[in-house]
């Protein structure tokens, strides 16, 4: 159920563009003179078509904002971010396979988290060329500001 704020807010945006009513400290709506309405109509309708066409999230526009480059491919790198997931598979594998020996747990989980530093590189690969290609599809924007 809104509350009394989400109502206030939703019938002023109900309202015509010309009609601007502002809420006081106690919480009564009080009209504006004609003369004050007409500076902050032009800066609320300005940001009003701002705020009411916001993309939705999710999926990126095709001329939204470029994507931020990924780092070039390294095996430092990836030994780093594969470290975590090494602890993790040790501590899953150790724990959830109670019923073989520790010896051939240990080696599971040794042999899972060597797997996971090749992965991490082949990754970092994939998303750095799929980068790449993107901005070769990409056309060239023009730098000149818009009219």
């Amino acid at each position: 159920m809104p509350t009394r704020k989400q109502k206030r807010r939703r019938q002023k945006d109900r309202r015509h563009d010309y009609e601007y009513v502002y809420v006081d400290d106690e919480g009564h709506e009080v009209d504006v003179d004609d003369d004050e309405a007409e500076e902050p109509a032009q800066a609320k309708t300005a940001s009003s078509a701002n705020t009411a066409k916001a993309p939705a999230k999710g999926k990126p526009k095709s001329g939204g904002r470029a994507l931020r480059e990924p780092p070039e491919p390294s095996w430092s790198r990836s030994i780093r971010r594969a470290v975590p997931w090494q602890i993790g598979i040790f501590v899953l594998i150790v724990v959830v396979l109670r019923n073989s020996p520790v010896i051939s747990r240990v080696l599971v989980a040794v042999l899972y988290g060597v797997l996971f530093v090749p992965l991490m590189y082949l990754t970092d690969r994939m998303v750095r060329n799929r980068w790449l290609k993107q901005q070769a599809a990409q056309p060239a924007k023009d730098k000149r500001p818009k009219r």
